[in-house]
């Protein structure tokens, strides 16, 4: 008898344990964002954020740590509690950086993926005085011309720079990057003539483009962009193996419990296919991943930090 009452006085404190321990989540989400406010990528973030504090039942707060590629937010949500109320909103750096850098102040699996949610496609786009109307030209006459096209970017490492240095990886081209502080420092410096092009955002080009300051050539997404919806991609230009985009994705800590990233996964799906959230990042050039799981989202960082390390090797590329 006492043997049945020591039982089912464990069993009623474990079941009021379980009742006790709150569901996820009962108080606000900070989401990390490695960028400035303003820009695409927190644009973007803030779409999302919105949504899912929505579905969640809980307010999303974006709060910009930027510097360093994105590296000092990385290592904010590395260093957070596992409990999924610290969110890292991560671009394509977080895959660069992990050969872009000697060291980093986190483990490269210190975070890991919840889902891919978003890709916004880059424009190849050059000064209206250049001859070259099709990415094909361009790419020719760099090969005519050795050393004597420039681009500019965001900064050695960024998803620009990197751009361009996939297409010289790919075609072997010789031609000299002129790295700036910001996009629209790069940009200025492509449409006042001092450099002949660039790969940037259509999100922040677009404008520039329509405006006729700017020359576009390809889209770099494997579609057309829903902003520019004339504009080629490189691989109907005749670049069959090129294709790359600014993705943005979530991340949660490691050690982060499996049924809080499957809630994060599941709430992140329904914010994406949302009819609202689909518009508005149609408007800015930004493109749903519709399907994206913890599983699709690993193998996806897994292949990307592997072709960036191949691209920065071959090119010698250092951080600045």
């Amino acid at each position: 008898m006492k043997r049945l009452l020591v039982q089912v006085g464990i069993g009623a404190l474990v079941t009021f344990g379980a009742q006790a321990q709150p569901a996820y989540p009962d108080h606000p989400i900070r989401m990390v964002v490695g960028f400035a406010a303003g820009g695409s990528t927190d644009l973007v973030a803030r779409i999302v954020g919105n949504k899912l504090g929505a579905i969640l039942g809980q307010s999303v707060v974006v709060e910009n740590k930027a510097g360093a590629g994105g590296t000092i937010a990385t290592d904010a949500v590395a260093k957070s509690k596992a409990d999924g109320y610290t969110l890292l909103f991560g671009t394509s750096s977080h895959a660069i950086n992990a050969s872009l850098y000697k060291t980093l102040p986190y483990e490269p699996n210190a975070v890991v993926p919840v889902a891919v949610v978003a890709a916004v496609p880059m424009v190849l786009a050059v000064n209206p005085s250049v001859k070259a109307n099709t990415a094909r030209e361009l790419v020719d006459d760099i090969k005519k011309n050795p050393g004597k096209y420039s681009y500019g970017s965001a900064g050695k490492g960024s998803a620009l720079h990197m751009a361009v240095e996939l297409l010289k990886y790919q075609e072997h081209l010789d031609i000299v990057h002129a790295p700036f502080r910001g996009a629209s420092q790069a940009v200025q410096s492509v449409i006042s003539g001092d450099l002949q092009f660039i790969t940037d955002a259509v999100t922040t080009a677009g404008p520039m483009i329509k405006a006729g300051r700017l020359k576009p050539l390809a889209v770099t997404t494997g579609t057309r962009s829903s902003v520019l919806p004339n504009v080629p991609t490189m691989k109907e230009a005749g670049f069959p193996n090129y294709e790359t985009s600014i993705w943005n994705m979530v991340m949660v800590p490691r050690g982060t419990p499996a049924p809080v990233v499957q809630k994060l996964s599941a709430a992140l799906l329904q914010t994406v296919n949302d009819p609202e959230v689909r518009e508005r990042l149609a408007k800015i050039g930004v493109e749903p991943i519709l399907d994206s799981t913890p599983d699709k989202a690993a193998k996806f960082v897994q292949a990307e930090t592997q072709r960036w390390a191949d691209v920065i090797k071959a090119g010698n590329i250092q951080p600045d």
